[in-house]
């Protein structure tokens, strides 16, 4: 039997904004429409969390939020809150330890200058346990290493799925489509959404 659609929200990760063209989320879209919104990552975290969260309040027909790197954070820290599903993507547990190396100002993805004060980054907390998440990790992951996440006991309450090789844009996306249409079709009970 074939799903349905799952309508997906896309959270991008620090130094970025949503690109609908990038391969990750033409992978996804094989799951369903993807949306994105583009936040921002130089204002503290709660600000951004109230701001994707009035996203979402205002489109309610997402299923499933996938976000990478910080927006794997952002992802756990929403989705637990308003009681959506997520896929967590290389995410960053630690964010206020490993955005500390962005500090001042650079320049993003986009080619735009930023400016990353410690008041931002130090408004990060670990990333919560408390979302019903699936983990996606590429093991050659060089920004933040896959093995925090089982360091950290997240495996104990998440999903975990971990590639070999790869990078911290993961390369796996692709490969991973079977195993986040399960996750989902999996939680939805707990959601009080499936037949059961």
């Amino acid at each position: 039997m074939k799903m349905e659609k799952i309508n997906i929200l896309y959270i991008h990760g620090f130094g970025s904004s949503y690109d609908p063209n990038s391969s990750k989320v033409k992978s996804l879209s094989k799951l369903g429409p993807v949306s994105g919104v583009s936040y921002d990552y130089t204002k503290p975290a709660d600000e951004n969390v109230k701001f994707l969260i009035n996203h979402i309040l205002e489109n309610p027909d997402i299923d499933l939020i996938v976000g990478t790197s910080l927006g794997g954070w952002y992802a756990a820290e929403v989705g637990s809150r308003v009681g959506i599903p997520t896929v967590l993507v290389n995410p960053a547990i630690e964010p206020h330890k490993t955005l500390k190396k962005y500090l001042g100002k650079g320049v993003d993805w986009d080619g735009k200058e930023y400016h990353l004060t410690e008041s931002v980054v130090s408004s990060y907390r670990d990333m919560t346990h408390k979302s019903a998440g699936l983990i996606l990790l590429d093991d050659g992951d060089e920004v933040i290493p896959a093995d925090g996440v089982f360091a950290k006991g997240y495996d104990s309450d998440h999903g975990v799925l971990k590639h070999e090789g790869g990078s911290h844009r993961f390369e796996h996306m692709e490969e991973s489509l079977e195993e986040i249409e399960s996750h989902y079709t999996g939680v939805l009970p707990i959601y009080g959404f499936g037949d059961n």
